[in-house]
């Protein structure tokens, strides 16, 4: 198993440009995040402490294959939607310096026997000639990877023979790869036994949920103790929601002025849960499950936030 190269993130982003762009190939499957684009994610403190484990595998691969075993180079994400797996993904790639190529599972699937088998066999192809210098990320897996059934249809056989194809290409994968769902019951188990990591990414707690908002918040900036009360209404949102949320709060302070709206947080925060719903199947925070009393209680916070510095 080789250790992935890391390679100069100014210099790959530059290279893309040219006709010799070495992740060219991927852009009929997917999107390219250079390193340089990464976020660090905030994660919960199980989350955090295994993602440190696993970096100091891959930063002492030598001492651990002295003793006969290799760091692990697969991760499946699992997790309700929105939580950041994709993002998790990302800051991992990058602190190994090398691009994630996220596939869009939409763009492998297609209705012509066999067709999808292959796609997905030149996905591994061209990464397995980048010779580890790309990781590549296989969002919502369960739709090529769910459990094989004997229902006997054409339809079922080709699923079948699609998730045969994708065990093969892992087993002749030996670079970095990550996988995400939120149904881990629907993947077949041949598939799953094959990712040597299963991390949990799950919805942020107290202490995450203030980070989110105090990071989505800048340049404002709120008391501890307010930035707090905005982050307990939110409970039980994903991050993807709360950072809709926030930027959306952030675009109301922009615009009200000059839409003569009212400006004070509730009035703001009424606009914002009209466009911004929490998933069906998802908790519902305080903000949209108790609004009137949420509203109400928020009317206490200092308002309007300081704008510390421009942005950008």
């Amino acid at each position: 198993m080789r250790q992935p190269a890391r390679p100069d993130a100014s210099r790959a982003a530059q290279g893309r440009a040219g006709a010799d762009d070495p992740y060219k190939t991927f852009e009929k499957y997917g999107v390219v995040k250079m390193p340089d684009e990464s976020e660090p994610p905030i994660l919960t403190p199980a989350t955090r402490a295994a993602l440190a484990v696993w970096m100091m595998e891959l930063n002492y691969s030598r001492e651990l294959e002295a003793v006969g075993v290799k760091p692990r180079m697969r991760a499946m994400l699992e997790g309700p939607p929105g939580t950041g797996k994709t993002t998790l993904a990302h800051h991992i790639a990058a602190r190994l310096g090398i691009p994630l190529v996220i596939i869009e599972i939409s763009s492998l699937i297609t209705g012509i026997v066999g067709s999808t088998g292959n796609n997905i066999g030149a996905v591994f192809s061209a990464a397995r000639k980048l010779e580890g210098n790309v990781a590549l990320f296989f969002d919502e897996i369960d739709s090529i990877g769910a459990a094989r059934n004997s229902d006997g249809s054409s339809a079922g056989q080709e699923r079948n023979n699609t998730v045969i194809s994708l065990i093969q290409m892992l087993d002749r994968y030996d670079a970095m790869l990550f996988a995400a769902t939120n149904r881990p019951e629907a993947i077949d188990a041949a598939i799953w036994r094959r990712f040597e990591m299963q991390i949990t990414v799950g919805l942020p707690g107290t202490a995450e949920r203030f980070a989110i908002v105090k990071r989505y918040l800048h340049p404002f900036d709120l008391p501890d103790e307010d930035v707090a009360a905005l982050a307990a209404a939110l409970e039980g949102a994903a991050p993807a929601l709360i950072k809709n949320v926030i930027e959306q709060v952030k675009r109301e302070l922009v615009l009200a002025p000059r839409t003569q709206a009212a400006a004070d947080l509730p009035s703001i925060l009424g606009r914002v849960i009209v466009s911004c719903q929490p998933a069906e199947d998802m908790p519902s925070p305080p903000l949209w499950s108790r609004t009137d009393r949420t509203l109400a209680e928020l009317e206490a916070l200092s308002w309007p936030p300081v704008l510390t510095k421009k942005a950008g």
